[in-house]
């Protein structure tokens, strides 16, 4: 079907214009649904589509939390004008995959990432999406069907085209229960940033020791943000300082081992996305320096920059994860992928191919769940929540759970952080309540701050959903699509 009456009358629009489509081809190879259109652009000309649509429409690539509210999910529900570039936008905290969902269910998704400098969604605020689709690049379309039919045929469209195979056979401990330091380091803080200088030896040791004390399963214990060195002094100065403080961890093989003879998998956050011009890599390879980050004053020998994409990612990847691979880390926890979606795809894949190259065994765990970066990881975790009464923190949680899942078909699930990373908000309430959300969800556990805190109450629900899960099917992998 290439005639623009033709497309008009197969996708609903009624008397809608569209501008410039008589280039574009229809293909309908990909799906057997009447329902489904494969809009493709074989001509040299960027074509421009409008849609009639309902508001609010669901964004779930538009995780930034300006101007709209922290803490819960309103920037991903639009009912304002906007453009958007799906791919260039950047990743922030928990940015999905390229598509627009809206109220009655139309769907609308791009497919490739062909011409995705100019590949745009903007929104009048009114009733007309209008999409901008240049050279190579294609639409998936589908209306009068639901919401997640209409998003697993699209996942199982891209899965296909993008060569992504489901995890089947993992390993075991992929799926074990986690224990993170993270929260805790900020419950046991006196002062502003001083939880940054609370993890040492004795504190993991520690950590580990409640955990046996409570009885729970045996899982990942993973090592969040201040193992490392700090070399000018500034919290800043630790991305792309990726060795251990000597003074906090004198022998970090002995932490390592630690870890392992109480009967846990080693895990280790790192922030590869993020470089400071006062880092040990930095001043090695100033090559690794990229772009500024927003906000951040332009200090061309000292700050804060992203990774530059365009440098050896590999290569330092490569030696990174290896380092502490030989030390008996098993999982990666990879945080700050806060830039543009199109360089932090580039960094996510060298990441991840550098690690399958050392063992494909390595646990890999990002917080972009994109259908585009599926194929370069193996767990996608749910991402901080903060439980604060000032926003709709259930909504959050339920929605960063949904992107998650159905982002990233066929990956692992990290249900991040029960209790919430916002220590000044956790009550018993609120705790549980957030705990009670998690279960029956695709994924696995994870617990940060040690639950003694709060309540003996919050400790035994906690055993209870823990020791239900592990006796369970232990069911992690996304079958959305």
């Amino acid at each position: 079907m290439t005639n623009r009456r033709g497309f008009i009358k197969n996708i609903g629009l009624g008397g809608l214009s569209l501008i410039g489509t008589s280039g574009i081809a229809m293909n309908k190879s990909y799906q057997n649904s009447e329902n489904v259109s494969v809009l493709k652009n074989d001509t040299s000309r960027d074509e421009i589509i409008k849609i009639k649509v309902t508001k609010p429409l669901f964004c779930p690539y538009f995780s930034l939390n300006k101007p709209n509210e922290k803490g819960g999910d309103s920037y991903y529900y639009r009912s304002d004008a906007f453009n958007h570039n799906p791919f260039t936008v950047p990743a922030a905290g928990m940015s999905g995959s390229p598509i627009i969902i809206d109220a009655n269910g139309k769907f609308i998704g791009f497919m490739t990432t062909h011409g995705f400098e100019n590949s745009t969604f903007s929104f009048d605020g009114k009733e007309v999406l209008t999409v901008n689709v240049p050279e190579g690049q294609e639409l998936f379309i589908e209306e009068n069907s639901t919401k997640d039919a209409s998003w697993k045929k699209y996942n199982n469209a891209m899965m296909s085209r993008l060569n992504i195979s489901p995890l089947k056979n993992h390993p075991s401990f992929w799926a074990d229960v986690e224990y993170c330091t993270w929260v805790e380091q900020k419950y046991q803080a006196k002062k502003p940033r001083e939880h940054f200088h609370l993890l040492n030896h004795d504190f993991v040791s520690k950590y580990l020791d409640k955990i046996i004390e409570y009885g729970y399963p045996k899982g990942k214990m993973t090592l969040d943000h201040g193992w490392g060195m700090f070399p000018d002094g500034t919290i800043n100065s630790g991305y792309g300082s990726w060795h251990p403080d000597s003074k906090k961890f004198p022998d970090f093989k002995k932490t390592m081992d630690i870890i392992q003879e109480k009967g846990f998998t080693p895990g280790l956050w790192i922030a590869f996305p993020k470089i400071h011009g006062a880092s040990i890599i930095a001043e090695k390879y100033p090559n690794m320096l990229g772009s500024w980050e927003v906000g951040r004053k332009k200090d061309y020998t000292k700050g804060i920059r992203w990774l530059n994409p365009k440098a050896d990612i590999f290569e330092y990847a490569s030696e990174v994860i290896h380092r502490f691979y030989s030390l008996g880390v098993k999982k990666f926890k990879i945080d700050m992928s806060y830039n543009t979606k199109s360089d932090m795809l580039h960094i996510h894949k060298e990441l991840y191919r550098a690690a399958k190259l050392i063992d494909k065994n390595i646990e890999m765990e990002f917080h972009v769940p994109d259908i585009f970066f599926t194929k370069f990881t193996d767990v996608i975790r749910t991402n901080d929540v903060w439980l604060n009464d000032a926003y709709d923190w259930q909504a959050r949680v339920k929605t960063h759970y949904e992107i998650s899942l159905k982002s990233s078909p066929g990956r692992g699930v990290n249900l991040d952080h029960i209790g919430g990373n916002d220590v000044r908000a956790i009550t018993e309430k609120k705790y549980l309540e957030h705990l009670e959300l998690f279960k029956s969800k695709t994924g696995y556990p994870l617990v940060s701050v040690l639950p003694h805190h709060i309540s003996e109450k919050c400790v035994k629900e906690t055993g209870s959903y823990l020791w239900n899960y592990e006796q369970g099917t232990k069911k992690i992998v996304s079958d959305f699509y």
